[in-house]
């Protein structure tokens, strides 16, 4: 496939970032700069983005939270980086890059008429990329669960037992479970967002396997409970909120692909898809680990009770939850 300039310099910011060193406060500086519109610091905001997605998802928490404190500004609450986290910003440089295959399926992805994909397709297509990745990646993620604050032990624990409609259909009115229950009946939605039995996943690792798995089967549960709506930018907010929450792989790479679609198609977008990255960034940083909590014994709870139980705040944006479907439909 043959590539623009533009994206030749895209790929080459994204194999580059970090070579050299970099520290918190260079990620900073680079999202203080990209949110008052440089926009070659717009691009390695993406770069970096895309970075952590498909090279080195280790630093996934050091790259976002330097970055998100220097976009938000005044407005940033995230908790300091475990030191474990941010050693991964002086091991940029260990890592394989990927080559021309995953290049070539990036792009696809981004020219293709995204809005006119399901949601389905769009959540299959994005976790294709890893088949693309080096064989040393996965390893990486596995390490980079293993080691993550919020994943709850992943790697040893079992995978849960599959949820059924007559267990959510049997709680009260007004409960998380009767609510979720509503919500797949009236959608004709599906239980769990991809199938847990497919030969991709049950090939991960224990801790990868065990996320991928309990992260398909909340999804739904979680858009609820953290207060993300079903829309374009805060499906994007919750993939930055699982990141920061799990570092949830397939989180990474929706959210690197949402980062650089708009500085290829429609950059006046970035801004917007970018503050909600950085916002859900720091609502996933500062809500108490949803990994933690046995989600199975809240079902007969209200949304409202369990939040004040555990300390959960919904999501709040500076934009509409809506805002690209208002512009898509008076276009």
């Amino acid at each position: 496939m043959k590539r623009t300039a533009e994206q030749q310099a895209f790929e080459q910011l994204t194999r580059q970032f970090g070579k050299g060193g970099i520290t918190s406060a260079d990620l900073e500086t680079l999202g203080q700069s990209a949110k008052a519109g440089d926009s070659a610091a717009m691009q390695e905001v993406a770069a970096a983005i895309a970075h952590i997605a498909f090279v080195n998802p280790g630093a996934s928490m050091a790259v976002l939270d330097g970055l998100a404190r220097g976009w938000l500004g005044e407005a940033a609450a995230i908790p300091a980086t475990p030191a474990a986290q941010a050693l991964m910003l002086s091991r940029l440089d260990e890592a394989d890059r990927p080559g021309t295959a995953f290049w070539d399926a990036f792009w696809a992805f981004l020219s293709s008429r995204e809005e006119n994909m399901s949601g389905e397709e769009v959540t299959e297509r994005i976790a294709a990329f890893a088949s693309s990745l080096p064989a040393s990646f996965t390893a990486r993620a596995e390490e980079a669960a293993i080691a993550h604050p919020g994943t709850a032990n992943a790697a040893t624990r079992p995978i849960p037992e599959k949820i059924t409609l007559e267990t959510l259909g049997q709680q009260p009115e007004g409960s998380l479970g009767h609510d979720i229950y509503r919500l797949i009946v009236d959608n004709d939605f599906h239980l769990e967002v991809l199938d847990r039995d497919d030969a991709t996943i049950n090939a991960m690792p224990p801790a990868l396997r065990y996320l991928n798995v309990r992260i398909l089967q909340m999804h739904d549960v979680w858009h609820m409970m953290a207060g993300y709506r079903t829309t374009m930018l805060q499906e994007v907010g919750i993939s930055a909120f699982s990141l920061a929450q799990f570092d949830h792989n397939y989180s990474a790479m929706l959210i690197a692909t949402a980062a650089a679609s708009p500085l290829f198609n429609v950059p006046e977008a970035f801004p917007v898809v970018m503050q909600v990255i950085m916002e859900a960034w720091q609502h996933g940083r500062t809500t108490p680990f949803f990994m933690e909590i046995e989600w199975e014994n809240e079902w007969h709870r209200s949304i409202a009770d369990i939040r004040a139980h555990h300390g959960i705040k919904a999501f709040e944006s500076i934009y509409p939850a809506d805002l690209f479907e208002q512009l898509r439909d008076a276009a």
